[in-house]
């Protein structure tokens, strides 16, 4: 059944057939289809030629045929990578299943019985030609696509900190920072940020929306436009979080929400204070065990209304130590739920443990070992986001 609406008169078709009576015949059956554009050849070699030449959309092609074939013909077009979705259709004088069989082993789209019933043809040529054009239509598409997302996604990790940016915040706070970040889609709901407070402080902002792919990408983009609204100066991380949960309540659609933690790092008083929307549990580590048996490691409480749930919740202030040799390991939740065909996912509990193995790999930058093993673990593609952010102090 024709598709309704799509025009055919821009098609080309080429005949090839070495008989001149079926050529003029095959030609008036096609204009039938609105198609005007039509060449020809007498034999393989001469239609392997025309198909470079006049670039056709079909080809009808006779099977037997001197010089070359119509089946060596065809199975020439496949070998190419430039016409091996070309469609070819062709007809023979023979209608067994052996035939058919033939016509379709060296590359046949499709084939047609001589005599020809020209409502046969014209309906076969019109499938052909129309499955040809909502396949071309789609890949072009799926290639704008692509082209957006892939702009869109170039503009996502723009808002995330550069290696470059990495660097001089980490020398001017005398800091080791490293990051992996990694969408399970195109684009992704993870977000985090560096945000320098003067000379002895550092905030740090890490948010997971819900789900991935577009919708969460945008919210990024929301997120994005209303930090800057909400000093971190001088208030508490509980306060600023509430801000921004009031803001994000707003603007988020009825079900979204999101994960968060945001965390002063104060060096004048070696403290870390953050409070927590339900985000994975943070990892802190101190140099008070570095006798022998490395470093106390823990995961610290990020309970918390997620954002964006209700315009009324309320967030809390926690205090930890953070000296010279300590340090916080942050993630979202795909390092915790992410699992192989072998091995099940990590787990919350197991971290600690996670970070140890990492350190005895890489005391200075165990994000590498640690993403290494991560992977190591898991099944491709992610099905989620992942964000992973070590902050060290230099001791």
């Amino acid at each position: 059944m024709p598709v309704p609406g799509l025009s055919l008169s821009d098609c080309r078709v080429l005949i090839v057939d070495d008989n001149e009576f079926n050529r003029k015949s095959l030609a008036l059956v096609i204009r039938r289809a609105g198609i005007t554009d039509i060449a020809f050849a007498e034999n393989g070699r001469e239609g392997l030629a025309a198909v470079d030449r006049f670039r056709p959309d079909l080809v009808l092609l006779d099977v037997d045929m001197p010089v070359m074939n119509g089946l060596e013909m065809c199975e020439a077009l496949r070998r190419s990578a430039t016409h091996e979705e070309l469609p070819v259709l062709f007809q023979t004088a023979l209608d067994s299943d052996e035939e058919q069989v033939r016509c379709f082993e060296a590359g046949g789209s499709d084939f047609i019985s001589k005599p020809i019933k020209p409502g046969e043809c014209v309906a076969r040529v019109r499938h052909q030609l129309e499955k040809r054009k909502l396949f071309n239509d789609l890949a072009t598409f799926r290639e704008r696509v692509q082209r957006e997302l892939s702009h869109a996604r170039a503009m996502q990790t723009s808002l995330l900190p550069e290696k470059r940016r990495l660097a001089e915040v980490a020398d001017r706070y005398g800091l080791t920072l490293d990051a992996h970040f990694e969408t399970s889609s195109e684009l992704g709901g993870d977000f985090w940020g560096l945000y320098p407070l003067g000379d002895r402080r550092l905030g740090l902002l890490m948010v997971d929306f819900a789900g991935h792919g577009i919708t969460a990408a945008i919210n990024t983009f929301r997120l994005h436009t209303l930090i800057d609204r909400f000093p971190m100066h001088h208030v508490a991380p509980s306060q600023w979080l509430a801000q921004l949960n009031a803001a994000l309540k707003d603007v988020l659609p009825t079900g979204q929400f999101a994960t968060a933690f945001f965390g002063i790092l104060d060096l004048a008083t070696d403290t870390l204070t953050f409070a927590a929307a339900g985000s994975p549990n943070p990892v802190l580590g101190t140099p008070a065990g570095m006798k022998g048996d490395g470093p106390d490691i823990r995961l610290l409480d990020s309970a918390g209304l997620v954002l964006g749930a209700s315009r009324r919740a309320q967030y809390v202030d926690h205090s930890f130590r953070l000296a010279r040799g300590g340090f916080l390991f942050l993630y979202s939740d795909a390092l915790i739920e992410c699992g192989g065909d072998d091995l099940g996912p990590l787990g919350q509990d197991a971290v600690p443990d996670f970070v140890r193995a990492a350190l005895a790999k890489d005391r200075i930058h165990p994000l590498g070992p640690m993403m290494d093993s991560f992977y190591s673990r898991i099944r491709l593609p992610l099905r989620d986001d992942l964000t992973a952010v070590w902050v060290a102090r230099r001791a």
